[in-house]
C-alpha cells in the first residue's frame, strides 16, 4: 500500500475555439484523450517523440513526455503518465555537497546514460464524464500542473486529428487550420486547456465576507535548503531567536508563523489566488483566525484534495505502473469521487 495524495482540477476550456467563443467548436476532453492514446503509441513511437512543443527561452517549463497512457472502458476514465524533463549540460546532471560552505561548495557532475533523459513522473487521473481530473502524487512534491497545461494544450493545436497541415510554408510543420472531416475548409480556430483547482463550496466564501472580522493569520510553510528565500528566512528565525552565528539551513523544515493583521479585500483576495496557484504540500496552508474564534480557517480544508491508500504496483524506485494505479482508483471511485460534493 502506498499513501497517494489526491487534488482535483476542473478542465474548463478544452478544445479548438473560435476567437471570442465560450464553446469550443471542434473537440472534447474525451476526444482528445483517446487521440493522444493513439498518437503516443502509433507506429512504435519513441518515448522522445512525445513532447508536443518546443521550449522558448522566455519559459520556465522544460520538456515533457507521454511515459503512459491507459484507459477504462467501463468508466471511460483516463490514468496519465507524464515524464518531466529536468535540467542537465551536455549529457551531465549537477549537484553540490550539502554540507559545503556558501560560496565554496563544490559542483560534481553524474554522467547521464547515453541517450537518457533525466526526470521524474507524475500521474493525472482523467474524468471525462464530469470533466475533472486530478493530480496523484506519490513520493514527489511537485505534480507535473504546469506541464501538463501546456502539454496538452500544444497536442490538440499541433497533433490532434484536426490539424489541417499546409503543404508549404518557412516552418517545418505549418498548420493551415482545423477541420471535422478531410476536405471541409479550414477554419481559423485556436486550441485551449483551461483548468482551475476544484473548491469545496462554504470555507473560502465565508472567509472573503467575514474578511473585516480577521484578527489573525497563520501560514504554515516548508523551508527548503535549495531556495535562497528559505535560507534569508531560516537565518532571521535564528535571530529573532536570540542566535546570531550564522548556520546554514541544511534540510527541509516545517515552519509556521502568525501575525496579528487584518488585511483588505484585495490584499485577501490576492492572497488567496495566489495560494491556490503555487501551493502543493500539507505544509504550504494560510489560516484565518477570526474574532471571537480561536482557531484558523485553514484554506486548505477548502480544496477538494486528500489523501488515500492505494494498493498499487512500482515498477521501479520512481515509476508506479499506470494499470495498477487505475485499477485502485477505479475500486475507490465512488469514495475519492466524495470530494467533488
Amino acid at each position: 500500500m502506498e499513501e497517494a495524495k489526491v487534488t482535483f482540477y476542473k478542465i474548463e476550456k478544452c478544445g479548438l475555439y473560435e476567437y471570442g467563443a465560450d464553446d469550443p467548436r471542434l473537440g472534447g476532453v474525451l476526444e482528445f484523450l483517446t487521440q493522444l492514446k493513439v498518437w503516443v503509441k502509433k507506429n512504435d513511437k519513441p518515448l522522445d517523440e512525445t513532447c508536443t512543443y518546443a521550449i522558448e527561452e522566455s519559459e520556465d517549463v522544460d520538456r515533457t513526455f507521454c511515459y503512459d497512457l491507459v484507459a477504462n472502458g467501463v468508466t471511460g476514465d483516463f490514468l496519465l503518465t507524464t515524464w518531466n524533463e529536468t535540467p542537465s549540460y551536455e549529457g551531465k546532471v549537477a549537484a553540490v555537497q550539502a554540507k559545503s560552505k556558501v560560496g565554496s561548495a563544490k559542483v560534481e557532475f553524474t554522467k547521464l546514460p547515453k541517450g537518457s533523459i533525466p526526470g521524474y513522473a507524475t500521474y493525472f487521473w482523467f474524468i471525462p464524464s464530469k470533466n475533472v481530473f486530478a493530480t496523484i502524487r506519490f513520493q514527489h512534491r511537485l505534480n507535473g500542473k504546469k506541464n501538463l497545461d501546456k502539454y496538452f494544450k500544444e497536442f490538440i493545436s499541433k497533433f490532434s486529428d484536426y490539424v489541417v497541415l499546409a503543404d508549404d510554408g518557412e516552418a517545418d510543420f505549418n498548420v493551415a487550420g482545423y477541420s471535422e472531416k478531410d476536405g471541409d475548409e479550414p477554419l481559423n480556430l485556436h486550441a485551449q486547456f483551461k483548468t482551475s483547482i476544484v473548491r469545496k463550496p462554504g470555507q473560502i466564501d465565508y472567509i472573503l465576507e467575514q474578511k473585516n472580522q480577521i484578527r489573525k493569520i497563520t501560514r504554515h510553510n516548508r523551508l527548503s535548503p535549495k531556495i535562497a528565500e528559505s535560507q534569508e528566512l531560516w537565518q532571521k528565525a535564528l535571530l529573532n531567536l536570540g542566535l546570531k552565528k550564522q548556520r546554514n539551513l541544511n534540510s527541509e523544515v516545517n515552519f509556521s508563523y502568525e501575525f496579528s493583521f487584518t488585511p483588505s479585500e484585495p490584499e485577501l483576495e490576492e492572497m488567496i489566488a495566489e495560494w491556490e496557484k503555487s501551493h502543493d504540500s500539507k505544509w504550504d496552508d494560510i489560516g484565518f483566525t477570526l474574532k471571537g474564534e480561536q482557531v484558523p480557517r485553514w484554506l486548505s480544508n477548502s480544496l477538494a484534495r486528500d489523501q488515500f491508500e492505494l494498493d498499487v504496483k512500482r515498477i521501479d524506485e520512481e515509476i508506479v505502473d499506470a494499470k495498477s494505479i487505475l485499477e485502485q482508483l477505479t475500486e475507490k471511485r465512488d469514495l475519492i469521487l466524495g470530494l467533488l460534493k
